[in-house]
């Protein structure tokens, strides 16, 4: 009987890191965004505390946001990739 794999990718800590830091610029990108939805510190006391730094949380939350889901993205797609004989890069993990 032939050893059959899962279809679903194993999902490892480096994944479950960029996971965690996607959850990170989303509260940054929330603290942000209050700020410049109601013109006050609505989510911290406090913080933002000018709509420059709101701008820049904003800026920052989308950033961080984006790259975070990317390198997840590669995760997935490594660890999918694993037990094929497909040519990866292994200096991306």
């Amino acid at each position: 009987m032939e050893n059959k794999r899962s279809p679903l990718p194993r999902l490892t800590p480096a994944f479950w890191g960029w996971a965690a830091l996607d959850m990170v610029g989303v509260l940054v990108l929330a603290l942000g965004a209050a700020y410049l939805m109601e013109g006050r510190a609505s989510l911290l006391p406090g913080f933002p505390a000018n709509s420059l730094q709101a701008w820049l949380c904003a800026a920052g939350g989308i950033a961080t946001v984006f790259v975070a889901a990317v390198k997840m993205l590669v995760e997935v797609m490594h660890s999918a990739s694993s037990g094929n004989a497909a040519a990866n890069d292994s200096r991306l993990t």
